[in-house]
């Protein structure tokens, strides 16, 4: 007769019901992710209105001319943000108890299959691949887009021209050489058409995403929870799909640079000129980053310091990632880098509480973001530090926890934080285990998005409202930063009874 002692059956009984309890939570986490993506569709395909921006008389959209109200349409996407950070958040508490009871491929499929079903639906929740469309129009016909505006355009009668969006129409291109470069190509590709310029760009960005998405499933290793974790937090993350693919944000393009600069690092070491060579690669590609978009700088730099025992690829890195930037600025012109302070002359869309008596000096005005965003970077990696372990259990030859950090503070810090600004750093996570921030953040996302939602003609209570979501979430990363409340993370040694696990004990009487 096999008696289980009473410790160790109560302990097989609790596991049990957690098993359970995460099994249910993990179903219902993938359920609402679904209804998430299908709310979002289905606001997209309704055609113009406040959450689609008006693209023009053309173009291969799929959709029809429904005219919902905007109340409609609001109520729609902000159900479906929710609904999307409220799935994520069910999953990974469920990949904290253990549980990871869907097939890592079946996400990959899924979130692929959402992703080119978005790209094909009208662009929506912003306008900004709208202005993406007129500066690569502006470029493609050979004039400055950093010091052409689209105002400027529209004046010529050009029917692209004639479609740009007011809120943007006196400012030129904010955007590094790279991002311009793929506007330029769009442009070329879509002629005079505003609707195939950006399905064009939403193309772009379609391949920047599926491109992520494969490389941080490898990047998460063998486990399926690990795995299971990265599609949720991106490839089937309908946030990540609306704003990525939907909306077509520049991001998308930045993140899959910088993820693929990870990934030639996180290969296996090697000596002498393949160290080098794999150095001075991960360093063009994540130059090419910032050159897309400069904020990406913070993430480059904890990229570094990932690497720093490493100081062959370091240097070699510092060298491709100097020369890549210097020759798409040059290439560029000096008027691209004079463009690099015109994003912080906007104060209508703020999200930090900065005085205008710092606004209006834009030297110290940078310093001061600068060393803000540093500071945060540095506490963020000594909570890291202090929670998990560098290689996240697996044998990566760099430390993660400076890049997550870094890229964390960037956008925590950003004057302008919009919701797809995550692209920063949600491909990141993935190398290390799950973390005391993960539903945090994915929460602030969630919030942000339903905050701004539906996107087209945002009034200023939206952004009131967000200045307020931005502050809640500051305080709420302080306190997980700086009180040790370790997040739950599953026991292998907890299984229920007769698996022969460990940490049972068994009696013959």
């Amino acid at each position: 007769m096999l008696i289980l002692t009473g410790r160790f059956g109560d302990r097989g009984a609790a596991a049990a019901a957690g098993g359970r309890r995460g099994r249910v939570t993990g179903l219902l986490g993938l359920g609402l992710l679904g209804i998430g993506a299908a709310v979002f569709a289905a606001g997209m395909a309704a055609g113009p209105s406040g959450l689609v921006a008006h693209w023009g008389p053309d173009g291969p959209f799929l959709h029809w001319a429904a005219e919902p109200s905007r109340s409609t349409v609001t109520l729609m996407g902000r159900g479906a943000a929710l609904c999307a950070g409220l799935g994520v958040v069910l999953v990974l508490w469920a990949l904290r108890r253990g549980w990871s009871g869907v097939r890592p491929r079946v996400l990959l499929l899924a979130g692929a299959l959402t992703a080119v079903l978005f790209a094909l639906l009208p662009p929506s929740g912003s306008i900004d691949i709208l202005n993406y469309a007129i500066y690569g129009r502006i470029t493609d016909l050979g004039l400055d887009p950093y010091v052409t505006t689209p105002n400027e355009l529209r004046s010529t009668g050009d029917p692209v021209g004639l479609l740009r969006p007011r809120a943007w129409a006196k400012q030129p291109t904010v955007y590094g050489p790279v991002a311009t470069a793929a506007h330029a190509l769009a442009a070329h590709l879509g002629g005079a058409s505003m609707g195939w310029i950006v399905f064009w760009l939403k193309i772009g960005h379609l391949v920047a995403f599926l491109a992520t998405a494969v490389m941080i499933d490898r990047l998460s290793g063998p486990r399926a929870a690990a795995r299971v974790r990265a599609a949720v937090l991106w490839t089937a993350n309908p946030l990540a799909l609306f704003w990525m693919v939907a909306s077509g944000h520049v991001d998308v393009l930045a993140a899959a640079l910088l993820t693929g600069a990870v990934l030639l690092l996180a290969g296996r070491v090697r000596a002498g000129g393949a160290e080098l060579g794999r150095g001075l690669a991960a360093g063009a590609l994540a130059g090419a980053a910032v050159a897309a978009k400069v904020t990406f700088l913070f993430p480059v730099l904890g990229l570094a310091l990932a690497c720093l025992r490493r100081p062959r690829a370091v240097a070699a890195g510092a060298l491709g990632a100097a020369a890549t930037v210097a020759i798409g600025y040059l290439a560029a012109g000096r008027t691209a880098i004079a463009s690099l302070t015109q994003r912080m002359a906007h104060d209508s869309d703020l999200f930090l509480p900065i005085p205008g008596l710092l606004r209006d000096r834009p030297t110290v005005y940078s310093a001061t973001i600068l060393l803000s965003t540093l500071a945060t970077a540095a506490v963020l990696w000594w909570r890291l530090h202090r929670d998990t372990p560098p290689a996240a259990g697996r044998d990566l030859p760099l430390d993660a926890r400076p890049l997550i950090a870094f890229a964390i503070a960037c956008v925590v810090m950003s004057p302008v934080q919009y919701p797809w600004y995550d692209a920063a750093f949600l491909p990141l996570l993935v190398l290390l285990p799950l973390t005391r921030f993960d539903e945090a953040l994915v929460v602030r996302g969630a919030v942000l998005s339903a905050v701004l939602l539906p996107g087209i003609g945002t009034p200023p209570s939206q952004y009131e409202a967000a200045r307020v979501a931005v502050l809640l979430f500051s305080a709420a990363l302080a306190v997980l930063c700086l009180f040790t409340v370790r997040p739950r993370t599953p026991a292998p040694a907890d299984r229920v009874p007769g698996t022969g696990a460990r940490g049972w004990q068994a009696h013959r009487g």
